[in-house]
């Protein structure tokens, strides 16, 4: 088979690899669509001591069942199915509970295993979801991402809340629609490219300068400030923003990974109580939701998916790491 092996720091090659045989209790899988994440392109970028080369990365993918290994039903053939990326151990307090991103040995395909990047790929036949009829290739790679977006949103979001969602990237923008879905009355989203805050706006958010955005964003509260900021970008300016722009007493979920480090306003935190929250991931009930709510339209994404050949996908990723004007790369492998 063919595979985009990521190989070290801006390295990436199509190789021959062997085909994966299913092993008891596995599928594998004919990739028809893999979405490149914005963790992948971190890992691609700063050498993540988590993705460790030679690795194909990949976790966002829909494709076909095509092997069954033993004790899978055979029924199972010919399924078009969503990875569902996350591999919990199964018998742990957090596994048990469904809290599967909690899991102390948990293993990501695409990190921990090959994933994605692929024309095939092995894993166990519960991360492989059963996609609706109706719901088309382009909106169910976005499943699992949005699941990211559920967990933030069905956590912190209540019924007339005011939201600002900083980074109108994939994650941003889902994050965004996420919590109008879960009933904040508005939700305000900034970023440094103005081309992507038309797609937050397109999904019902409000844009906002990105010059002075906390600002913006205390001008439009009557300097109160909004109840939840979410951090989709990740940098010590964005959290210092957040903490900025949150109310007395708000929260500030952070998801994105723009660094590993930075300071923290202490004074800021304390002296107006907010609450920072971590968000990784998602949870079993966030997986099945969100699969739920784009299977019955919730979510428009038109515009959003640039299409490319897996062969070319160390352009792809080359471009985005460089500031390409894609929104969100889907790869597929040739047929």
């Amino acid at each position: 088979m063919k595979a985009l092996v990521y190989l070290g720091p801006r390295s990436m090659e199509l190789q021959d690899r062997p085909d994966p045989a299913p092993g008891p209790g596995e599928v594998v899988i004919r990739s028809l669509a893999s979405a490149i994440c914005g963790s992948d392109l971190h890992g691609y970028r700063e050498a993540s001591p988590r993705r460790i080369p030679p690795l194909i990365m990949g976790h966002e993918t829909v494709g076909v069942v095509e092997a069954v290994g033993e004790g899978v039903d055979g029924s199972r053939l010919g399924e078009r199915v969503v990875l569902k990326p996350i591999l919990g151990c199964g018998a742990c307090a957090a596994c048990r509970a469904g809290d599967v991103n909690h899991c102390p040995t948990g293993r990501l395909v695409g990190r921990d295993l090959a994933g994605g990047f692929a024309e095939l790929l092995a894993v166990p036949a519960s991360a492989a979801v059963p996609v609706p009829d109706g719901l088309l290739d382009d909106v169910a790679v976005l499943v699992e991402p949005f699941a990211n977006a559920v967990h933030v949103a069905g956590r912190s979001v209540s019924d007339g809340q005011r939201v600002f969602v900083i980074g109108s990237g994939p994650i941003g923008v889902l994050m965004a629609r996420a919590a109008l879905l879960h009933g904040a009355s508005r939700v305000f989203v900034t970023d440094p490219v103005a081309e992507r805050l038309r797609f937050a706006e397109a999904q019902g958010a409000e844009a906002v300068a990105g010059e002075d955005a906390e600002g913006a964003v205390l001008e439009a509260t009557g300097g109160v400030g909004v109840d939840l900021v979410i951090d989709a970008a990740g940098f010590e300016s964005t959290w210092a923003m957040g903490v900025r722009a949150v109310k007395v007493g708000g929260r500030v979920h952070e998801v994105g990974l723009g660094a590993p480090s930075g300071t923290v306003d202490f004074f800021a935190v304390l002296g107006k109580e907010v609450t920072i929250t971590g968000s990784y991931a998602w949870n079993e009930t966030d997986f099945a939701r969100s699969m739920e709510l784009l299977a019955a339209g919730a979510l428009d994404p038109t515009g959003w998916i640039t299409r490319m050949p897996l062969a070319e996908g160390s352009r792809a990723f080359r471009e985005l790491v460089d500031g390409a004007g894609r929104f969100k790369v889907v790869l597929e492998p040739s047929r």
